[in-house]
């Protein structure tokens, strides 16, 4: 390829500028949907619920730090870029004539195939053959239709199926940001060039510790530490924006790690980094999950989250999300189900969420849309309970009886014990805005 892409040129939004970005934002999709009013393509209380739905929205990403990337705003890692057509797509969510408004990102799985062996992987225990490339393909395009704007793709390892991955990258259209989830194992410049020539947007490369020798321990992959920021540093080089996927401990947030892998974050010059606390699902169902059980380590991710990206060290950093923010109560809550975001498996298996190791069908044994509004129909409204944690133990205990050998638990044992499950209130910033009706 002669066309080498420029480098990604980034820089925090802070200060006054922050609410002078929010203003230019409201200012501009405001501006855009006084054009469909004043042309007759939007009536008035359409036009005047969804812009208030909008700010409720906003104010829900208040607390981020925003980062400008390549010319465009990122104000949070799973919502497009702003301004951007995969953004305007998805905000058709909040219109009020979309009776059924749609999910915003799909975590999107098109292999098993890895060769590291991290004990936390979510899919550890997903078994069987790889979805037929047709039809994965097929899915894709119609999860698109459906309002998905932020395609998450992953593995396994996507990489080491390059091809699969290219075919699969070649269905999306212009409303769509991608992103591939990946160690950085076997990337070459070829691959960074290829990827961003088929309009991969970002990578969300994983590290869970800043010490290498741990690293290597922990994925079982000699070299791992390394692989990781060199593809750091590829990818960038590329025009491709990096996120970092950081898994920590209990052990690390109370001996000093957490702050000393953002420190290596801040001079590796990665955009985001995305902070979620280890689940009990997949390789660890079976496991306490200690910090969700520990009001004192929840309030410290809280802390590191004001430090990070308000506090006087935030302009060295990238911007850090914390699901223990995000998806708090005073939030968005968990939004798992094909609310804002649901996760497809390797196999063709339609999930709540990639932590929630439930089924509610498979594409190759019925229409993917006809699982997703069976799935919708279970998880109606944003909760404030996370069922990624309160569930997992049920979801055990089901495997278990049921004699399944691996994950997710099949539809025909899920409708069994997901009457049961309690999600907790509507959260109240989804409540406010009116979406969901009961």
């Amino acid at each position: 390829m002669s066309n080498i892409p420029k480098e990604v040129v980034q820089e925090p939004v802070l200060g006054i500028k922050k609410p002078l970005t929010y203003l230019y934002i409201i200012l501009y999709v405001g501006w855009k949907y006084t054009l469909e009013l004043l042309t007759f393509k939007m009536n008035p209380w359409r036009y005047l619920i969804y812009l208030r739905r909008l700010l409720i929205a906003i104010k829900g990403f208040y607390e981020n730090k925003i980062m400008k990337i390549n010319g465009q705003y990122k104000i949070q890692l799973y919502l497009p870029a702003f301004p951007s057509k995969p953004f305007f797509h998805a905000l058709k969510k909040f219109d009020p004539d979309n009776k059924n408004p749609g999910p915003i990102t799909v975590v999107f799985s098109m292999t098993k195939a890895c060769p590291y062996k991290c004990p936390h992987c979510y899919q550890r225990n997903d078994q069987g053959p790889e979805l037929d490339m047709a039809l994965l393909k097929k899915t894709a395009k119609e999860m698109q239709e459906l309002g998905v704007s932020m395609f998450d793709l992953e593995g396994g390892e996507p990489l080491v199926r390059f091809n699969r991955l290219l075919d699969l990258l070649s269905v999306f259209d212009e409303r769509a940001e991608v992103w591939v989830n990946t160690t950085g194992y076997s990337l070459t410049e070829e691959k960074a060039q290829q990827m961003k020539a088929a309009n991969v947007y970002g990578v969300m490369i994983s590290l869970h510790t800043p010490h290498p020798q741990e690293y290597e321990s922990f994925t079982q992959m000699e070299g791992s530490f390394d692989i990781a920021t060199k593809a750091i540093k590829m990818f960038q080089k590329y025009g491709i924006v990096t996120a970092i996927n950081f898994c920590p401990s209990a052990k690390q947030i109370r001996n000093g790690d957490v702050e000393k892998l953002f420190k290596i974050t801040s001079e590796l010059k990665v955009s985001l980094v995305q902070v979620i606390h280890a689940k009990p699902s997949g390789a660890w169902l079976y496991e306490k999950d200690e910090i969700f059980d520990s009001e004192e380590l929840m309030q410290k991710l809280r802390e590191y989250h004001h430090r990070f990206n308000e506090g006087p060290e935030a302009s060295n950093y990238p911007s850090i999300i914390f699901q223990v923010m995000e998806e708090d109560k005073d939030h968005f809550g968990c939004t798992a189900g094909g609310i804002d975001r649901f996760y497809f498996n390797h196999e063709g298996e339609v999930q709540p969420c990639e932590f929630i190791n439930i089924s509610f069908g498979n594409v190759n044994e019925e229409p993917f849309l006809e699982i997703f509004q069976r799935m919708r129909y279970h998880f109606k409204r944003p909760g404030v309970k996370w069922t990624c944690c309160t569930e997992a133990m049920r979801i055990g205990e089901a495997l278990k009886q049921n004699n399944v050998p691996k994950t997710p638990l099949p539809w025909k044992y899920t409708k069994e014990i997901i009457e049961k499950w309690d999600k907790g209130e509507e959260t109240p910033l989804y409540k406010k805005m009116g979406i969901y009706k009961k």
